[in-house]
């Protein structure tokens, strides 16, 4: 098996007031596009999505990880969660001679906080995963395996965070334009909204 157990923690600063900070990052689907190695699988809901990461190590061996993602929003709390999804079924683990398939969990803790000039973003991010060995890689010494782990836990942690970022900050601006102005009260009204069903008292979305 190759186990993957990668964390990383960054502080950011975000040229937006608060609320626009915590409504650009808080939808999931939008957002996966923004992370390097990383695809949108399957979007279930905005907020519920399987993603896929891919990356190929040592120039000859292909990664693939299945996880299923779950977002949440604390607006008191000024903080985005994402967690694993439970209820999916998982990817089935897989090796060929140059790759391995299997599935995965990936969380991330965004804390947001005013800064002079913007938002300042607390950043957490965890990943994890154990992959069967591809079998070109069965009789290599478990050097050049734990260096696979290695690049994967570590340095591919770091290449999604720093460079999720740096894309959240390149497509800002042409987000914010397709927004219409009041843009946070609108967002903030919907979270109230009160949905009422036929014959059941009311609740909030």
């Amino acid at each position: 098996m190759i186990s993957l157990n990668g964390s990383i923690q960054r502080k950011f600063f975000f040229p937006a007031d608060l609320l626009t900070t915590l409504i650009y990052f808080s939808d999931l689907s939008r957002a996966v596009f923004l992370l390097p190695h990383i695809s949108l699988d399957e979007p279930y809901t905005n907020n519920k999505v399987r993603i896929r990461y891919q990356t190929v190590e040592l120039g000859a061996y292909t990664i693939n990880i299945f996880c299923d993602l779950a977002l949440e929003v604390d607006v008191d709390q000024s903080t985005i969660k994402v967690f694993p999804l439970r209820g999916y079924e998982e990817v089935q683990s897989v090796a060929t001679l140059n790759a391995t398939t299997g599935y995965g969990y990936y969380s991330s803790t965004a804390k947001l906080f005013p800064q002079e000039g913007g938002t300042g973003i607390d950043y957490q991010l965890k990943f994890e995963s154990n992959l069967p060995r591809p079998r070109g890689l069965r009789m290599m010494p478990k050097r050049v395996v734990d260096r696979i782990a290695h690049s994967i836990s570590i340095g591919r942690v770091e290449e999604i965070a720093d460079g999720f970022m740096q894309n959240a900050l390149e497509a800002f601006d042409e987000w914010v334009v397709k927004q219409d102005h009041n843009l946070v009260e609108q967002w903030l009204s919907a979270r109230e909204q009160i949905l009422v069903e036929p014959g059941q008292p009311p609740k909030r979305r």
